[in-house]
């Protein structure tokens, strides 16, 4: 079977970006496609990411939003929403959409960090380093 090259799609080349530590190059790969492609909930979750990682919280928060609202079965949408909410201080928020993150997967292991993250900002304990914000 004929393997095809991931950079085929702009999501899965925005998402190589994102990983790459090129976030801008992932936001100007994704705003055409999300014109053309509204409802694409990954589109819009690499979105989050890549404005997440270019530290512009409003715009992080309205893509993650909107993969939340086009999927909300998904753990990792609510979990990514979650930490953009954390960051911009909304713990209680935050703390709420890893709560549903962890209804619809237990065993979601970076919504329980981001919990013990929101716990720490609530008692003013530190962090183990090593624990990046990413989405």
């Amino acid at each position: 079977m004929p393997v095809s090259d991931p950079m085929e799609s702009p999501l899965e080349l925005a998402k190589a970006f994102v990983r790459g530590d090129q976030p801008r190059y992932a936001v100007e790969v994704l705003e055409p496609w999300l014109e053309a492609h509204p409802d694409d909930a990954g589109a819009w979750s690499v979105m989050a990411a890549a404005r997440f990682e270019l530290d512009n919280l409003p715009e992080a928060r309205r893509a993650a939003s909107m993969a939340v609202d086009l999927k909300p079965q998904s753990a990792r949408n609510w979990c990514n929403l979650g930490m953009v909410l954390r960051r911009a201080g909304e713990l209680y928020e935050a703390e709420r959409a890893q709560h549903r993150a962890l209804v619809l997967d237990p065993s979601h292991d970076r919504a329980r960090i981001e919990l013990r993250k929101i716990n720490e900002l609530r008692t003013g304990e530190r962090q183990p380093p090593g624990h990046k914000d990413f989405i």
